[in-house]
């Protein structure tokens, strides 16, 4: 319990919340309840949260804390089900709602969310790169935290989920010690600002594979690196160039290291190699079906019309399907690439656009995707992440000793009466 000067809360809290702790201080504490509950699917991820309530909560209260978890961390939780009971101080605990609320939507829709992806990529490793996306160190640390919870609920049920993220922040989160990933696009234009510099033709020359050889020089004792390949529209081209250098006598593969390449191509164009009839031709093939929309109604296999989010059938094939952008004809067709030049040691790890819609497609096709770089985790619609606590028990104190009990909730949410 925290001895923590109350202005730290005062600062923080709504004024209507304070104005009632000063009223109740006034005619009388009471012991109350309160249940917190989320609006939207959710897996529970408040140890972090309740960690907090716990130090801030008075040392001094008369009324000691007490919490009830109907449900423990890491458990999928359907909208609108208590997943906390509160019980204490009406005076101390009204101030530090707005705080408590604040530590429990981010992460538990983001546990959600995790959970979901991994789900429908269970032979696939996530690696969290949510931390660009976020307002600060806060905001990353709660939907990390999310992000692992439900990806260890995930990995229960068989699936290999999040192995860590990419920064060193949150990287224990994820029992590792510092954050993950190899080079992003500015390394490669550094690399081709480097040959120009020197007279070398990027159009001749692979800036790619010059980022490579840079990397590769620079970290020589790790065991690995993923090379990003999209950053001159050549990603079959610049890939094949470093599969080269990298398998040849004397190269990195000798030493024991191991190569994977990253699809980021943005959504304004295609992948080398790719437009609508290509991408058609390409996932006609790898799901043996006749028509395009044969193939989209497999890769929506499963799906119910909530879970579309509003999206049009149209819209999810030039998203996921024949479109722009990393889309599964783009990571079958980069596949085959590779494999026909005989390169089939590299894995591919796709980022760009990685929700759990396009995640469930891609399990639905089958897509050889090794890794999933992703902040889509994040949840995509703020109202979503609104957690409420509403008191639901109040116990007065009586003159002889005890307490008087009164359950009561405003009108509609009765379902939160303890039973």
């Amino acid at each position: 319990m925290s001895d923590q000067p109350s202005d730290f809360v005062a600062q923080r809290t709504d004024a209507y919340f304070a104005k009632t702790a000063e009223i109740v201080a006034a005619h009388g504490d009471a012991r109350v309840t309160y249940a917190v509950f989320l609006r939207a699917d959710a897996v529970v991820a408040l140890d972090r949260a309740i960690a907090f309530l716990e130090d801030i909560y008075p040392a001094n209260a008369a009324i000691p804390l007490t919490l009830d978890r109907p449900a423990p961390e890491g458990a999928a939780l359907a909208p609108g089900k208590p997943m906390l009971y509160v019980t204490g101080s009406l005076a101390a605990l009204s101030p530090i709602e707005t705080l408590l609320l604040q530590r429990i939507g981010f992460a538990c829709v983001s546990a959600f969310n995790a959970f979901s992806m991994a789900l429908a990529l269970p032979d696939c490793a996530f690696l969290a790169m949510e931390a660009r996306h976020t307002t600060g160190d806060d905001m990353h640390i709660a939907c990390s935290y999310g992000a692992s919870v439900g990806s260890r609920t995930a990995q229960l049920m068989g699936a290999k989920g999040f192995i860590g993220t990419s920064t060193d922040l949150a990287a224990p989160l994820y029992g590792t010690a510092h954050g993950l990933g190899t080079m992003p696009h500015s390394l490669i234009g550094y690399a081709k600002a480097l040959m120009l510099k020197d007279g070398r033709d990027p159009t001749v020359e692979s800036a790619t594979l010059e980022a490579a050889k840079l990397y590769a020089a620079q970290f020589p004792d790790e065991p690995g690196m993923t090379v990003l390949v999209d950053y001159d529209g050549r990603e079959v081209t610049d890939a094949l160039a470093v599969c080269r250098w990298f398998y040849a006598p004397g190269g990195p593969a000798d030493a024991g290291r191991t190569l994977s390449f990253r699809l980021d191509t943005h959504g304004g164009r295609h992948l080398e190699g790719l437009d609508w009839d290509e991408s058609v031709r390409t996932l006609l093939k790898w799901t043996h079906r006749h028509t395009p929309g044969e193939v989209a109604k497999l890769a929506l296999q499963g799906f119910d019309l909530a879970e579309l989010d509003g999206l049009s059938a149209d819209e999810i094939r030039d998203k996921v399907l024949f479109g722009t952008g990393v889309t599964a004809a783009a990571v079958i067709f980069f596949r085959k690439a590779l494999d026909d030049a005989g390169f089939k040691q590299p894995k591919i790890v796709a980022s760009s656009g990685f929700d759990t819609l396009k995640c469930r497609v891609f399990g639905n096709l089958s897509a050889p995707v090794d890794v999933v770089g992703t902040g889509s985790f994040l949840p995509s619609k703020l109202s979503r992440t609104y957690a409420t606590a509403d008191i639901v028990r109040y116990e007065l104190p009586e003159a002889g000793g005890g307490w008087r009990r009164f359950d009561l909730v405003k009108v509609g949410r009765e379902f939160l009466k303890i039973s």
